[in-house]
């Protein structure tokens, strides 16, 4: 594995020296150099996380994909299809390891951003107080802005395949060449599926920070280490809750529900509703003995 020296100009190919030293992406590791050649290392040690972006795999396998992040960028594009569900699972596994998240819509220059579903969901991720970047790997709109927002930050870009995030990092630093893809002639709702271009989590040195790769993912169950607090993912549906009639109020069929009072008002979107039932199943019952 290559590991980026403190510089952020130097990869030093690295094996490690025991296999309990489990190493990921964004991962700081102490290194020894070879005498003979300084460009190749062993990784002795691996330093405390601040934080580990985790998910759950159909298998129920927890897998570890990067750590040390500052900023989650949950890209989307015209195509795609993008979905509420997938973007918050995102922001769910961001809010359980402290990390801020921001939103990502990609090919602006595409008519179809300007339409649903990437207008709306543009629309409903902003009024929740959301940063929301629209950017164009194509015509560089919004990438000098991108760059700003991610600062002397290690940011992650993550989302479906095709959506354009190795696009984007090759367009804020064209000597990454990241391999792209296109879309496939598979068809998901309508909609061309994108290859899995990218197969593993790669970090690139960006201006003051740092930008990680990784492989797109259609689905994502959030690992939480309290799975009730998912809740505190969905501010909109915990601030209606406070004003349920029982403090147990599962916000379905209890008289005197606010959640549900605050759903029929439009004051909760229903596609955050759908995704905060169907991740209350997933992770709150992956929880249960």
């Amino acid at each position: 594995m290559a590991v980026l020296g403190t510089d952020d100009s130097v990869r030093v190919r690295c094996f490690q020296r025991s296999s309990a030293l489990a190493v990921v992406t964004g991962d700081e590791v102490l290194i020894e150099r070879e005498s003979e050649d300084p460009g190749r290392g062993v990784i002795t040690a691996v330093m405390p996380r601040r934080n580990v972006l985790r998910r759950r795999n159909r298998s129920g396998v927890v897998q570890e994909i990067c750590a040390n992040l500052d900023l989650l960028l949950v890209t989307i594009a015209p195509e795609p299809e993008p979905h509420a569900d997938l973007i918050d699972r995102y922001l769910v596994a961001a809010h359980g390891d402290d990390i801020e998240a921001g939103l990502i819509v990609n090919k602006c220059d595409l008519a179809a951003a300007d339409a649903p579903p990437c207008a709306s969901l543009a629309q409903l991720y902003t009024g929740l107080g959301l940063p929301v970047i629209r950017a164009s790997a194509t015509t560089g709109a919004g990438l000098a802005g991108l760059r700003a927002f991610i600062g002397r930050r290690t940011a992650a870009l993550v989302g479906q395949s095709g959506v354009g995030k190795s696009s984007l990092i090759n367009a804020l630093l064209p000597q990454a060449r990241a391999a792209v893809g296109t879309l496939s002639g598979k068809r998901n709702r309508g909609h061309g599926r994108g290859r899995h271009t990218t197969s593993t989590v790669r970090l690139y040195p960006l201006a003051d920070g740092l930008i990680i790769d990784s492989p797109g993912i259609r689905e994502l169950t959030p690992e939480l280490e309290d799975p009730t607090e998912l809740i505190a993912s969905f501010p909109e549906i915990a601030a209606a809750a406070t004003g349920c009639r029982f403090r147990n109020c599962s916000h379905e069929r209890e008289p005197g529900c606010a959640v549900k009072e605050a759903l029929a008002q439009g004051a909760i979107d229903p596609r955050r509703w759908r995704s905060f039932r169907i991740l209350s199943g997933e992770i709150i019952g992956a929880a249960r003995p």
